[in-house]
């Protein structure tokens, strides 16, 4: 029976020929060989927690592959920071295998569901200005080509910066190696501040501790400061606390207030400030850095997410206010401020330079997709790049605009994937190929 494959926000799907599990590189090999010769496309899939549709084949006759069945840690170098892992594995088993040793990753993003594989080909991030995003960590890659070559890419070599977010395209990453420190225990703080605060302290709260984000609740006046810094106490968060957080409030509580807001929108400006003088009112908490770091899966909901350059945060957060004051959208969900230092990888959205990577958030209501493309146009207007796992609207042409290194990425995918083996519909929409 053919089985309809479906992301997590439900805004992308596809209806493969077949699904693969491999559970080895020999297995992955003779899958790409074989759909090189039957002329098929083939897309891996993680978590599917990606908006975008950067998962997705451009035609029905196409394999999808998992690499669930590919999870194991396969080498652990305390000494030099270093460890090998399938590409597969989960980021929150990766997180607790690491614990176990006394290691960590130095950054981790609000979700931790996703494949280790997917975090490195979308260029998920965390938010700190001290560290860079997940696949700037990343120092060395095994991959296997759209003609079944594996390679081995290793710290220096000048393919690195390339296939960190290599958005799928380079082929099927099947170990990475990445850095890693001793674990630390975090402590976190929140402060409230008000919008105008935020716009003009916004360079000074961006670094104001080696972790920082900021959270605004659109129709409201306030801005949230999350802060974390490292400490010696020991602890965790409350178990109780957690399981009310994952399940009472965003399994139950919130989808109740979404739903209502998308039956009668006049709702939704009060009840966003009724939770930002409550829920966003946090005590510190202390704990393990990736569970200080991560929250729990919120309620399903859409997002799109641009990368300006710092200099320009408070004014993307301001033009962001005003379109929705002037469009009259009522807009259900926080709009997230996020910091990452800038890095080398040549289609990272932070490639050569710091940036606040802005969030606009909806659950499905009235007014979203105009929503969205109004907040699209004004981040492109402030030099803004797009975040490769949410959704987005840039052409080819603004991708070249953006990425000083769009045209040498495009020149990889040629290379490894001559004939389009992994050539989804997102490479197709911003990397569409002409006949030699």
């Amino acid at each position: 029976m053919t089985r309809r494959f479906y992301n997590w926000a439900r805004t992308e799907h596809c209806t493969p020929a077949s699904f693969q599990r491999p559970s080895s590189e020999e297995e992955l090999v003779a899958i790409i060989r074989e759909a090189r010769r039957a002329n098929k496309q083939i897309k891996v899939i993680g978590a599917r927690h990606s908006w975008s549709d950067i998962a997705m084949p451009c035609v029905a006759d196409c394999v999808l592959v998992s690499l669930d069945n590919m999870q194991a840690l396969l080498e652990v170098d305390p000494a030099r920071g270093r460890v090998r892992a399938q590409a597969g594995i989960r980021l929150h088993r990766l997180n607790d295998e690491l614990a176990t040793r006394g290691l960590a990753l130095s950054i981790v993003g609000s979700v931790v569901e996703q494949s280790l594989a997917g975090v490195v080909s979308t260029g998920t991030h965390g938010s700190s200005l001290v560290h860079g995003n997940i696949p700037s960590f990343v120092v060395g890659l095994r991959v296997i080509t759209g003609t079944g070559e594996v390679l081995d890419i290793a710290e220096h070599d000048p393919l690195l910066p390339a296939a960190r977010v290599g958005l799928g395209g380079l082929g099927i990453i099947t170990q990475v190696s990445v850095r890693v420190e001793p674990r630390f225990q975090l402590r976190e703080t929140t402060q409230t501040v008000s919008f105008a605060a935020a716009l003009a302290n916004m360079q000074a709260l961006a670094r104001s501790a080696e972790y920082v984000k900021l959270w605004w609740l659109p129709h409201t006046d306030t801005v949230m400061v999350f802060r974390c810094e490292r400490t010696e106490a020991a602890g965790e968060p409350s178990k109780l606390l957690a399981w009310i957080d994952r399940i009472i409030i965003n399994k139950l509580v919130f989808p109740l207030v979404l739903g209502l807001g998308r039956v009668i929108p006049r709702l939704i400006p009060p009840s966003n400030r009724l939770v930002a003088r409550t829920y966003l009112d946090r005590a510190p908490r202390v704990g393990r850095a990736d569970r200080i770091l991560s929250l729990a899966m919120p309620p399903r909901h859409r997002e799109t997410e641009y990368a300006v350059p710092l200099e320009h945060a408070a004014e993307a957060l301001r033009q962001t206010r005003a379109l929705i004051e002037r469009s009259g959208v009522r807009v259900n969900f926080i709009t997230e401020l996020r910091f990452v230092k800038g890095d080398d990888a040549w289609m990272s959205p932070a490639s050569g330079r710091d940036s606040c990577q802005l969030g606009a958030y909806m659950a499905a209501a009235p007014g979203l997709a105009g929503y969205f493309e109004a907040f699209e146009a004004a981040m492109r207007a402030l030099d803004g790049r797009p975040h490769w796992g949410k959704e987005f609207r840039a052409t080819p042409e603004d991708i070249v605009r953006m990425y000083p290194k769009a045209e040498a990425f495009a020149a990889k995918l040629r290379e490894l994937d001559p004939d389009g083996v992994f050539h989804g519909r997102l490479l197709t929409r911003v990397f569409p190929r002409t006949p030699d």
